[in-house]
C-alpha cells in the first residue's frame, strides 16, 4: 500500500523501496541497503542520488563513510507542491503557445483519415476528442468496459459532456440493463438489444468520425475521419435504434 502511494507522488519502484527501506532501517550505508534490498549495486547509488535531488534522503560522512537517512515524509508534502507548481508554470507556457503550434499543424485535405490509438491514454484521447466535436455522440456495443478500464474518469468524463450538453444514445446489450456504471448519466438515452447482437467491440460516431474501440487487456481504438462514413455508420446506428428496446 505505502509503495503504491508513493508512486502516486511520482516515485519509481527503485525510489520507492529504497525510500521504505531507509525508513525502516534508519541511517545506513549504500552497503548495507545492498545487502537488504538485493538490489544490484550501481541501481541502489543511482536511486539514492535521486532520493537526494528530491529532498526525500539525506547523508552525512562519518568516518570516510557515507550514511543515508529517510527524511521526513512531511517533506514530501514541499516535494509535491514544487512539482505542482513546476507543472502549473508549463502549463502556462503551453497555453501560450498553443494557437502557435495549432497553426503550424497541417491537417489532410483528403476527404478521409485513419488514425490508431494505443493503449489507455490513447482511449482516454479518443473521448477528449468527443468532448472537443461537441456534437450528439452515439454508442453501439457498450459492454461497461469504458467503466471497468477508467472507474474515475468514466464519470468525470459524462459529468463535463453533460456540462457541454452534448447529448448521447447509446445502445446496450439487455443483460446490461440497470448496471451501476449506467445510472444517474445525465443527458443520454438508451435501448436495449438481446444479447445474440453481443459484439467484442464498441463504436464511437461522433461528428465526421468513427471510432471503433477493440476492449483487449492493452485496448486499441481506430479512428476514422469521414464525412460518408460517419454518415452511413449513423444510418447504420438508426436502423438498431427503431428495433431496440427502451
Amino acid at each position: 500500500m505505502m509503495d503504491y502511494v508513493l508512486k502516486s507522488a511520482g516515485f519509481t519502484d527503485n525510489e520507492s523501496r529504497v525510500y521504505l527501506a531507509l525508513l525502516r532501517m534508519g541511517s545506513t550505508t549504500a552497503g548495507a541497503l545492498i545487502k537488504a534490498l538485493g538490489m544490484h549495486r550501481a541501481a541502489v547509488y543511482d536511486t539514492l542520488g535521486m532520493l537526494v535531488e528530491k529532498g526525500a534522503v539525506s547523508f552525512v560522512i562519518k568516518g570516510n563513510k557515507k550514511y543515508f537517512e529517510a527524511q521526513d515524509p512531511e517533506r514530501l508534502l514541499g516535494y509535491l507542491e514544487t512539482k505542482k507548481q513546476l507543472l502549473e508554470t508549463q502549463k502556462i507556457r503551453l497555453q501560450k503557445e498553443v494557437p502557435r503550434l495549432r497553426s503550424m499543424r497541417t491537417i489532410s485535405r483528403e476527404d478521409q483519415e485513419g488514425y490508431v490509438y494505443k493503449g489507455r491514454e490513447g482511449i482516454k484521447s479518443v473521448c477528449e476528442d468527443v468532448l472537443h466535436e461537441g456534437k450528439e455522440w452515439l454508442v453501439f456495443g457498450s459492454q461497461g468496459n469504458f467503466s471497468k478500464f477508467f472507474p474515475s474518469y468514466y464519470f468525470q468524463m459524462h459529468k463535463r459532456r453533460a456540462e457541454l450538453g452534448i447529448p448521447m444514445k447509446i445502445i446496450r446489450n439487455v443483460s446490461t440493463k440497470g448496471a451501476k456504471w449506467s445510472i444517474n448519466l445525465k443527458f443520454r438515452e438508451e435501448r436495449f438489444l438481446p444479447d445474440a447482437y453481443t459484439t467484442p467491440s464498441t463504436t464511437y460516431i461522433y461528428g465526421d468520425k468513427v471510432a471503433i474501440i477493440v476492449w483487449s487487456p492493452d485496448p486499441m481504438a481506430f479512428v476514422v475521419r469521414s464525412r460518408s462514413v460517419a454518415e452511413s455508420y449513423r444510418k447504420y446506428f438508426e436502423v438498431f435504434w427503431k428495433v431496440a428496446k427502451p
